[in-house]
């Protein structure tokens, strides 16, 4: 934005505390919000509508107002951007992804096949596909009304339909009186494994039980971490799409560790004949 009325570090635009903030870099034509001149330096918090002017008092509109959405950039042209679907960052495609990237436990984490680490904004990510610039906001808990019925993953119980005859797992999400069909799927076979893991050890305290190593599980069900990694996140868009709001934690996987257990504790297993 380079105008004769503009200083070369003019305005400093930033997310803070949850919210848009503008603050005037001591220019010398002055910061406007709507028509208003900012004092030297002075910051203020911006809402959706608010005019903006940068040595003029009405240049720009700021038509929405909500938190920056986390993506990544490429660093090699084209300089692709992909953004987050369903609370996943994936890269370097959503459909066959080799590095994931969730927020959880007020922080961001990495997930590459067995490697499981934080990670912050700004960092540099390599994929085969080239590398990345992680893009990373800060995460503000919105608050949920108490009408809002979108559920967790604590409230809903899992219901596994498998056949004798056939690989088919059927799995059905229940939640009270309501009954949510995810039909059949290849990619519920991890998820059937670590439920058989988890009901094993019902008799364990909950925070123990389940817990599965990467490499037993892949023994298990006889492939690859690649295609482990891809199912995962597979189900986790299928449940973000089906509305549960962490569904991101479908598959929990223990930091620093190369465990893994399913998220949901009420879990139903039935062998159709």
């Amino acid at each position: 934005m380079a105008t004769p009325e503009t200083s070369s570090e003019h305005a400093l635009l930033r997310w803070r505390s949850g919210a848009w903030e503008l603050q005037d870099l001591h220019s010398r034509n002055g910061t406007y919000v709507d028509g208003r001149r900012l004092s030297s330096g002075q910051s203020i918090g911006l809402v959706a509508d608010t005019t903006l002017g940068f040595g003029r008092p009405d240049e720009y509109v700021l038509i929405d107002a909500g938190p920056p959405q986390p993506h990544a950039v490429g660093l090699e042209p084209p300089h692709p951007t992909i953004e987050t679907q369903a609370g996943l960052l994936t890269l370097p495609d959503a459909e066959e992804p080799e590095v994931t990237v969730l927020h959880r436990d007020q922080e961001w984490w990495l997930e590459r096949e067995d490697e499981l680490r934080p990670i912050t904004d700004g960092e540099l990510v390599s994929t085969r596909a080239g590398t990345w610039r992680l893009h990373l906001p800060e995460q503000v808990p919105s608050t949920r009304d108490a009408a809002d019925i979108a559920p967790t993953l604590s409230a809903l119980t899992l219901r596994f339909l498998v056949r004798n005859d056939s690989d088919a797992i059927e799995l059905v999400v229940l939640r009270g009186d309501r009954r949510l069909d995810l039909k059949t799927r290849a990619h519920h076979a991890p998820l059937l494994a670590l439920a058989r893991a988890r009901l094993a050890e019902q008799g364990r305290p909950g925070d123990e039980q389940g817990w599965v190593d990467q490499d037993e599980l892949l023994r298990r069900l006889g492939c690859d971490a690649n295609r482990l990694h891809v199912d995962i996140h597979r189900l986790r868009r299928q449940f973000a799409a089906a509305g549960v709001l962490d569904a991101v934690h479908i598959v929990e996987r223990r930091p620093d560790t190369r465990h893994m257990r399913i998220g949901v504790a009420q879990l139903e297993i039935t062998t159709i004949a």
